[in-house]
């Protein structure tokens, strides 16, 4: 759902539960609301994101363009979609999400870097995924556990922020060319139950993800 005066706000509705994005870029970035907790989309440090220009709906499939400005070191193209698998589906209480992120640069020196922060008030943690080259960070605060699962084709790494109640996941961070487009593809599984998320989901959906080729536009 999308407001045609309200660029920047669109929601999933599976019943009568909401999953609400909101993503002006800048120093606001792009988050995943999830009750009184968010997953953000954010630049590191003090800098800031382009700002959102276009957004529209294709499908079940949210579209997001934040072009490069004279100011900022890159542009970049953000899809977020719902995934399901054999054996799980969004519902009120769950659901996962892919992020598509494709960085673009004019210029010919550039490292961009994006930032996916989880709320974590206890048990944040980075792993390999057994008998996958998946990488997972899990974030729990007790009312939503996060799970965020990186393909063998992303190069993410993780680093705890300063602050010990949030979790920091890093995408890109490498050399970009002039011209080059660059992907990532981070799914995010989200529990609003108040439990912690199924160890057969993550490992259902890291052999998803990992047999998935990444798509080219």
């Amino acid at each position: 759902m999308t407001a045609p005066n309200r660029i920047g706000i669109a929601a999933w509705q599976i019943e009568d539960s909401v999953w609400r994005i909101e993503a002006r870029g800048g120093r606001d970035g792009v988050a995943l609301h999830v009750g009184d907790q968010s997953i953000q989309l954010v630049a590191p440090g003090d800098q800031t994101l382009p700002r959102l220009d276009e957004q529209f709906v294709r499908g079940d499939e949210l579209h997001l363009s934040f072009p490069q400005s004279d100011d900022r070191q890159f542009g970049f193209r953000l899809v977020v979609r719902p995934v399901r698998w054999n054996g799980f589906a969004a519902d009120p209480t769950h659901a996962c999400f892919e992020l598509l992120v494709s960085i673009q640069t004019t210029l010919l020196d550039s490292h961009p870097t994006l930032d996916l922060v989880l709320p974590a008030g206890e048990g944040a943690r980075g792993e390999r995924v057994a008998g996958s080259q998946c990488r997972i960070h899990h974030a729990n605060t007790g009312d939503c556990a996060v799970a965020v699962i990186l393909g063998p084709q992303d190069a993410g790494e993780s680093g705890a922020m300063d602050t010990e109640q949030t979790q920091r996941v890093t995408l890109f961070g490498e050399f970009l060319e002039k011209g080059v487009i660059r992907r990532a593809r981070p799914w995010l599984i989200v529990n609003r139950a108040g439990t912690v998320i199924d160890a057969k989901w993550i490992s259902a959906a890291s052999d998803a993800l990992s047999e998935s080729p990444l798509p080219l536009n």
